[in-house]
């Protein structure tokens, strides 16, 4: 019993002299924060793997002490900082699939629209006048409507003169693609005047 009593008293010992050597003082403690603050891309690297819990982009001034064990963590393949945030690439994203598969939200829209961090949106393609969509949002436009001549479809080559110069009687509302000032959408992209 007395054995017993001075073997507790011992580990307790222990583990109290080991608690108090890896006490961090207020300037060691980084914060998850501070982890992911950047200012340009060169301080942004991957730090783990896949698998590995805290896998993903740091600061390389502030990466974690570990990998923080095994679990479910996808690692990106390169680090970009956006928003003054380490953020992770996963391979270039070119269509809403892509975006969807690597696990970016869904917008509640229609038609349903996908969103990476670094703030492109890609729209859900289901047919032509969809594509069109995409291509305006590509090339730096905006999906807006305007009354055009009544055989005029959704996205006309708004280059051309007179393709929505029609009086409000003879048309209709249609999608177009506001490409800002100086620019007009040709079909296919936002281009110079």
């Amino acid at each position: 019993m007395l054995k017993t009593f001075i073997t507790i008293i011992i580990v307790v010992m222990c583990v109290s002299f080991l608690v108090s050597q890896a006490t961090l003082t207020p300037k060691e403690i980084v914060t998850s924060e501070e982890s992911k603050n950047c200012v340009s891309d060169e301080v942004c690297v991957v730090f783990g793997e896949t698998g590995d819990c805290n896998c993903g982009c740091y600061n390389k001034n502030h990466l974690p002490s570990d990998t923080g064990g095994k679990c479910f963590c996808a690692a990106p393949s390169s680090c970009k900082c956006i928003n003054k945030e380490c953020v992770g690439i996963f391979e270039e994203i070119t269509n809403f699939d892509e975006c969807v598969i690597a696990g970016y939200p869904i917008l509640e829209s229609y038609p349903r629209q996908c969103k990476t961090p670094d703030g492109k949106t890609f729209i859900e393609i289901t047919g032509e006048i969809l594509e069109k969509e995409q291509f305006c949002i590509d090339s730096g436009g905006k999906v807006s409507a305007s009354m055009c001549c009544e055989q005029t479809t959704d996205f006309p080559n708004l280059c051309l003169i007179g393709a929505c110069g029609c009086s409000p009687d003879n048309g209709h509302q249609i999608k177009t693609c506001d490409c800002g000032p100086g620019k007009c959408f040709n079909g296919t992209q936002c281009v110079f005047r």
